[in-house]
């Protein structure tokens, strides 16, 4: 087991702290339905010491016409950072480094989040990311553990455990000893579960490469580890959505490069196509090589980021070039709506303002893409238009806090 140290601290820091996006079960990635409905938001309120603050999560009906406060009076109140994940009517919400609780919250017949069961995972293991295969099977990656839980999510209760320190990957150049992978964000699709695998450095950023375990989900046995050269650091820990489907069933995996942090590394996007056992060879959407007119002209990886179809992708992108120095993380706006076209590999800069780090939160409501953000007009639900192209530039809805995640619940 990997205790989280200080260095390890300023790395989840410098990842804008990590805040989680809601995710689906199988196949997540499919547009939601245009109809209005209950959401579900969660905001951060971060103070200026590090890794400090609460997060605040509740349901609510958004009228995102009528320009009202979201106030946190009756949201539940949890640790830094939580990370949330949404299926149907069901919110699972881990503590992942502050603690070792996994809780299960369902809409009650009001419409009102309520706390439906709970269950603790093992002190220092680093409960992080939850998955569906099913309404009565799902998994929970214990980063710092080098474990999966498999549980209930209807009881709350584990039921098997998969040990992933016996595949013996060795991607450490600092420590050759080290064959413990770090599991994080996960996806199931067509009956096998993919595991996005880190490998932390003695530096406590990510050693070269993307890793991704493959297990059967019948069995939970593992069957192979998919691995590529060209992207590093896959998956980003607590977004689920960083691993999507498109319509056509290929699986995309974002790299996120550790965050910026090492010279060399590559971020951007790579693919398994729909019944293939490997990356395909012929497809790297590489955001490191990608020129923008944003400051500085470059851009890393994504804070958080929304699948909406037809080859379209949503998300707030971080600007280096938008940076402060030092970087602060409260109060610079690095974060910047973008939209990428998966098939042509290209990115587009959307009329909608920056964010910071701590904002990440990004829903499809019809032809619009809500966008949480803690921008300089205020922190609140940004929209942008996809059939107009307008985007807002004061929140259509304020919030208290940082809005760090937007989902529709299905009642």
């Amino acid at each position: 087991m990997k205790p989280m140290s200080a260095p390890l601290k300023r790395l989840i820091l410098a990842a804008a702290a990590l805040v989680t996006l809601p995710a689906c079960g199988d196949d997540p990635t499919t547009p939601e339905p245009t109809e209005p409905g209950t959401f579900f938001v969660a905001t951060y309120l971060p103070t200026d010491a590090p890794l400090t603050g609460s997060s605040f999560f509740q349901s609510t009906d958004l009228d995102l016409e009528d320009g009202s406060t979201l106030s946190n009076a009756d949201a539940f109140e949890t640790t830094p950072f939580a990370y949330t994940y949404v299926r149907g009517n069901s919110v699972i919400v881990t503590q992942h480094n502050f603690g070792n609780q996994v809780i299960r919250y369902e809409l009650d017949s009001g419409g009102r989040l309520v706390e439906a069961g709970r269950f603790s995972a093992p002190s220092g293991s680093g409960p992080y990311n939850v998955v569906w295969a099913s309404d009565t099977k799902a998994y929970l990656s214990l980063h710092f553990a080098g474990r999966i839980l498999v549980f209930d999510p209807q009881t709350m209760t584990v039921t098997d455990e998969i040990d992933l320190t016996t595949l013996g990957i060795a991607r450490n150049p600092d420590n050759p000893d080290d064959r413990n992978p770090d599991p994080g964000v996960m996806a199931v699709h067509q009956g096998k579960l993919y595991v996005a695998l880190w490998q932390v450095t003695t530096s406590f950023f990510t050693a070269e490469g993307s890793d991704v375990a493959v297990f059967d989900v019948a069995t939970d046995e593992f069957e192979r580890v998919i691995s590529d050269p060209r992207m590093s650091t896959p998956g980003r820990i607590g977004y689920n959505e960083s691993m999507f489907v498109d319509e056509s069933g290929d699986l995309y995996v974002h790299g996120i490069a550790s965050f910026g942090f090492v010279p060399g590394q590559r971020s951007g996007f790579l693919r398994i196509r729909n019944g293939a056992s490997e990356f395909d060879p012929n497809y790297f959407f590489d955001l490191t090589e990608v020129t923008t007119t944003l400051p500085g002209g470059r851009v890393t990886y994504f804070a958080g980021l929304r699948y909406a179809g037809n080859g379209e992708l949503y998300g707030q992108i971080e600007v280096p070039g938008l940076f402060s120095s030092p970087p602060d993380y409260v109060r610079d706006r690095n974060y910047q709506p973008v939209r990428l076209n998966m098939a042509t590999r290209t990115l587009e800069v959307l009329p909608v303002p920056p964010g910071n780090g701590y904002s990440a939160g990004v829903a499809l409501e019809g032809n619009r893409v809500l966008f949480g953000l803690a921008a300089e007009a205020g922190s609140g639900i940004y929209a942008y238009d996809r059939v107009s192209g307008e985007g807002s530039s004061q929140p259509l809805i304020r919030t208290t806090g940082v809005p760090s995640s937007i989902a529709r619940l299905e009642s």
